[in-house]
């Protein structure tokens, strides 16, 4: 009798460990979200990346869809209201001047910079491709750092990969995101011009500090506050993943995207920071940068230039239009 009682209870015991197996393995969400250490660590890396509170998974199963999987299960873990700075990495297949060492370095640099520019939770994503190797570039860098997520764009590939960083601008869990270059430095004049943006309630930025900055929106050089505009980032969320419209800005035409695609829409509700271009400002009226510029012999910085720059060396530029300096500081010649 005994035998049988404890028969039919290991039965019993095995049945429900086979139910809850299958339906961990069989629904996606909660496969995702039952499996915690699949989030955690990468199968190819020594670490394990720290813990992150559980999310609410009522409230955000919206956001949890395949439509929305956009960077990688850790990266959805952390939540809504991310403040996103976004690059794309890619390989020689379509950045002719890859190299890892180089790529290894400019990542260390951009990320010792937001870690000093940018250290209020922002988060860096990385799009990268299958170019990018786990064991030398991703495993390295997430183990280092906490506020780093690498996000494979392998299921992505019709997107051209410098709209790539775009993508954060129609992801639901993000409330600022930033479109930034891999090799360009992050500066105080640079924060300083983002924080006004965002005391303000506009819902894009751009900004413009070099005489040859001349379109609308610079790839790496623009921001957007989906918190403030949900539709407009359901907007371009579906126009990257368009792929007969986004087919037609490969190469280097991700600025004629933001051009065409974007700005129409944005230039309603945006602030630019402009140094050199202000009277021309696309249908809109730019602002100074609210912080003076060193004088010509101190540095050689601007926002977006390409490393090694922000040293002690010349200005590649001369003084700026009075039209574009603050109305009450006319004097900043260097603006």
């Amino acid at each position: 009798m005994m035998y049988r009682y404890w028969i039919r209870l290991l039965f019993r015991c095995l049945v429900g460990i086979f139910i809850l197996f299958y339906l961990a393995r069989s629904t996606p969400l909660i496969s995702a979200y039952f499996n915690t250490d699949y989030r955690r660590r990468r199968p190819q890396c020594a670490c394990s990346r720290p813990d992150l509170p559980q999310l609410d998974v009522k409230s955000t199963s919206s956001m949890i869809t395949p439509q929305y999987y956009l960077c990688n299960q850790y990266a959805n873990q952390r939540g809504p209201h991310q403040r996103i700075i976004s690059i794309s990495l890619f390989g020689p297949k379509e950045n002719k001047i890859f190299q890892y060492n180089r790529s290894f370095t400019f990542l260390n640099q951009l990320i010792n910079d937001i870690n000093i520019i940018y250290p209020d939770n922002f988060t860096l994503r990385i799009h990268h491709d299958d170019a990018i190797s786990l064991s030398d570039i991703v495993c390295p860098i997430e183990c280092r750092y906490s506020n780093v997520d690498f996000c494979s764009m392998s299921s992505k590939l019709f997107i051209p990969p410098k709209i790539w960083r775009f993508i954060p601008a129609g992801d639901p869990f993000v409330d600022i995101m930033m479109s930034r270059d891999l090799d360009s430095a992050l500066t105080r004049r640079e924060r300083a011009a983002v924080d006004a943006w965002l005391a303000s309630n506009k819902s894009f930025h751009a900004m413009r500090d070099h005489p040859m900055h001349g379109v609308p929106m610079l790839g790496g050089m623009w921001g957007f506050r989906p918190s403030l505009d949900r539709n407009m980032s359901r907007l371009i969320h579906d126009k990257i993943h368009n792929r007969d419209l986004i087919r037609r800005y490969g190469g280097r035409r991700d600025q004629s995207f933001l051009s065409e695609q974007v700005w129409p829409q944005a230039k309603s509700s945006i602030i630019v920071h402009d140094s050199f271009l202000c009277k021309n400002g696309y249908g809109q009226k730019p602002e100074p940068f609210p912080t003076q510029r060193p004088s010509m012999n101190q540095t050689d910085c601007f926002v977006g230039c390409v490393r090694p720059c922000c040293g002690h060396a010349k200005i590649p530029f001369g003084e700026c239009p009075k039209e574009c300096r603050p109305k009450d500081h006319p004097e900043w010649i260097y603006c």
